[in-house]
């Protein structure tokens, strides 16, 4: 999900609306200071390679020899178990059989309850919850109509706790980039955690070993957009079934053909105006461009009906480009090392340069917040949170994001390999609780990959272009915006498949500013007017 879709979000049933904004009255206008928390980078030893503009995380080579232990922990005062909802997949072992998580209440003193949500069916179960009026202790936030309202409502207010130095009574959050924080503040409050990750956006990935079968032993050097389809050709034969690429068309491919025509990040900001990506000749020449590529079969076939098995696709060889989020090239090279995996740089259309990165924001959109209780519950939670956010180097971070040594990983140098019981006993969605295992860039034993990650992330970064709107609320893009957005998202996908033609879309345009379009531009700089 990015920024845009969950400040946005898709609009609740009228149930949930009962339960989440009714009751609340108008839109919460009160402003805080912006103030964020102080970094307080964590000692994890010396890194192979040091941080760098734009966002781009130290990376190591190796894990540190000597792991350094919580102070602090295991904590000895919980009044209460820890409740949750969060996204994620569970666990295929329970808590009395799953090591993992005996250990993580053990060394963190915290007794907790788990039991993550697939994200497809996230939104209607937060719905749901928050109706229900029985609120977990942590939360993970969706977008919703109205969310100033519904974080006042239900959640905790948790500047006074972080904001400024009083990070630092929480050494595992106060390492997370003072970037990350962004993403959980509203009308400039603090309202929750998120787990921090390189803003890079979108990336092009690819298999090395499937490069070499076309003859391509080198990571190609794209000069313009003529290069790319060059490539895709290379890369592809229908009649074999292989193709360059396989996704959503208007979902995935379509942001990259906008980013390498030069579109804006879905809105631009030219003095206090906002002009949307919808409105830009740059759109109509990014929708023809991924119409070629379909037309010259360069896609999956089967890609407007099953966009969702791009990744089977990729896995079984029928395609070797990836369109995915940066954290998933070091996720897939661990389980893949065989695969030799790399990312395109992606040129401007006609040349003259890599094309400016669309950023996204500094982790996953989805922040966790704290249910409304009193001070000493939320300090309470708020440690049991800076364990799970315990950073790189750390026997905390060794243990929630690679589990028990001899049962989950076995050590080769320093450097923790997976072993099967890792696919049982560990489940994904506590580490979106501020886990810091995207925060730095690190791949067990495969130094090629982690410098491969730095010198991309190098190259994108430092000139990658914003969304402007990052921050800003729009009640407007939550509710008449999310069925006007469907409409259009409708029509690029019947466009780019070539059942419906390009000269449709200013019509479309003209109809999404009057029934929604517009109006987000006031709220937006209404928004930023009050900054």
């Amino acid at each position: 999900m990015d920024r845009r879709g969950f400040l946005a979000g898709a609009t609740l049933a009228a149930a949930g609306l009962a339960g989440c904004t009714d009751q609340t009255g108008p839109v919460r206008q009160e402003r805080g200071s912006g103030e964020l928390p102080t970094r307080v980078p964590f000692a994890a030893g010396e890194p192979d390679l040091p941080e760098a503009a734009g966002g781009v995380p130290a990376g190591y080579f190796s894990y540190p020899a000597e792991p350094q232990p919580r102070k602090g922990f295991p904590y000895r005062e919980a009044s209460a178990p820890i409740t949750t909802l969060l996204q994620g997949t569970a666990a295929v072992a329970p808590k009395e059989r799953n090591p993992w998580w005996q250990r993580i209440e053990r060394e963190s003193g915290f007794s907790f309850a788990l039991n993550p949500v697939q994200s497809a069916d996230y939104q209607a179960k937060f719905q749901v919850t928050l109706a229900g009026g029985e609120v977990p202790d942590l939360v993970q936030i969706v977008g919703v109509p109205g969310l100033p309202n519904v974080l006042d409502k239900y959640f905790t207010d948790l500047t006074d706790f972080l904001a400024g130095d009083a990070i630092a009574e929480y050494p595992g959050l106060a390492a997370i980039p003072t970037e990350t924080w962004k993403i959980g503040q509203v009308n400039g409050r603090l309202w929750g955690i998120a787990q921090p990750r390189p803003p890079a956006g979108r990336i092009c990935s690819y298999r090395g070993d499937l490069f070499a079968r076309h003859g391509i032993t080198a990571a190609p050097e794209l000069r313009d957009g003529q290069d790319f389809l060059d490539l895709c050709r290379q890369l592809s034969d229908p009649g074999r079934a292989v193709f360059a690429l396989g996704a959503n068309l208007a979902g995935w491919i379509l942001p990259a053909m906008l980013e390498m025509v030069g579109a804006p990040n879905d809105w631009a900001l030219e003095g206090e105006t906002f002009t949307h990506a919808y409105e830009t000749e740059q759109m109509k020449q990014a929708l023809d461009l991924t119409l070629q590529l379909f037309r010259k079969q360069y896609v999956h076939p089967d890609s407007p009906s099953a966009g969702a098995e791009n990744y089977t696709w990729w896995q079984g060889g029928q395609t070797s480009l990836y369109l995915q989020s940066f954290s998933g090239w070091g996720t897939y090279a661990r389980v893949n090392p065989d695969w030799r995996l790399g990312a395109l740089t992606l040129p401007k259309w006609d040349g003259g340069g890599p094309a400016a990165k669309h950023l996204s924001v500094a982790g996953y959109t989805a922040f966790v917040a704290i249910k409304k209780a009193s001070d000493e519950r939320v300090r309470e939670i708020l440690r049991f949170a800076d364990f799970v956010a315990s950073p790189f180097g750390s026997s905390g971070e060794l243990l929630i994001n690679y589990g028990v040594e001899g049962t989950h990983y076995t050590l080769t140098g320093s450097d923790p390999i997976a072993t099967a019981a890792a696919k049982t006993d560990l489940p994904t969605g506590l580490n979106y609780l501020g886990g810091q295992s995207s925060a730095v860039i690190y791949t067990p034993g495969d130094r090629e990959i982690v410098q491969q990650q730095y010198d991309y992330l190098k190259a994108v970064l430092p000139t990658g272009v914003k969304n402007p709107t990052e921050g800003l609320f729009s009640d407007t893009s939550s509710t008449s915006g999310s069925s006007a957005r469907r409409a259009i998202n409708d029509l690029q996908t019947q466009i780019v498949i070539g059942r419906k033609p390009l000269s449709e879309w200013d019509a479309a345009v003209d109809r999404w500013r009057r029934e929604t379009g517009d109006q987000q531009r006031r709220d937006y700089q209404e928004a930023l007017q009050r900054r």
